[in-house]
């Protein structure tokens, strides 16, 4: 009868065993998933976070420009057709083909 006991508690003892390792493993595996995942979304995240920083830059360096006296005075003579009283305004005029 002793050797039944044993082999009984060897059995158990070796099942219970299993079944913490098990949880272990399972519990490793699905940590490392999670942290793929969270890698995945990190240099997906990083991606779009030096995307906007280069927008950023992009946006200032224009700001800059638009309080620039020479970036002003250009849209000035284009837009509405300024210029400097010492200047000499030249208008060319494009011959009409349905005359010729």
């Amino acid at each position: 009868m002793k050797k039944k006991r044993r082999k009984r508690t060897n059995r158990s003892t070796l099942l219970i065993i299993l079944l913490v390792c098990g949880y272990f493993v399972y519990s490793f595996v699905s940590t490392e998933i999670q942290l793929i995942q969270l890698n995945d979304q990190k240099n997906s995240l990083q991606g779009q976070l030096a995307a906007e920083q280069d927008k950023s830059e992009q946006l200032d360096q224009e700001l800059d420009l638009l309080h620039s006296d020479d970036y002003i005075e250009t849209l000035a003579r284009k837009y509405f057709g300024l210029v400097y009283p010492q200047e000499k305004v030249i208008i060319e005029v494009e011959p009409n083909s349905k005359n010729n």
